[in-house]
């Protein structure tokens, strides 16, 4: 079975490689990413979900198709995707994925 793809995305180094450490102990998939991605790079990666870490790169639009999970260490009202905690990540990585 194809293991699960996810690209995680930010501008704080420090958060993007956490995250990564964390997507890569569930045994996923990870493409680390401190910027903003071309669509090429994404088109490569096909991630099955994004992982967009808060604060986002500068002039980034979240214009994805796939699914993804904003993770803030403070809660953005009225947003489903919104996660602030490791264990909050790790449910909807499982609900997203299927896992």
């Amino acid at each position: 079975m194809e293991r699960p793809r996810v690209m995680v995305i930010g501008s704080r180094v420090t958060m993007v490689q956490h995250v990564s450490r964390y997507c890569l102990k569930k045994d996923l998939e990870v493409f680390p990413y401190y910027g903003i991605p071309l669509n090429e790079e994404i088109t490569l990666f096909n991630p099955h979900v994004f992982v967009l870490c808060q604060p986002l790169p500068e002039g980034f639009l979240p214009c994805i198709a796939q699914p993804y999970i904003l993770l803030s260490e403070q809660a953005i009202d009225g947003d489903l995707n919104d996660v602030t905690s490791p264990s909050e990540l790790s449910i909807r990585l499982q609900e997203v994925l299927q896992i």
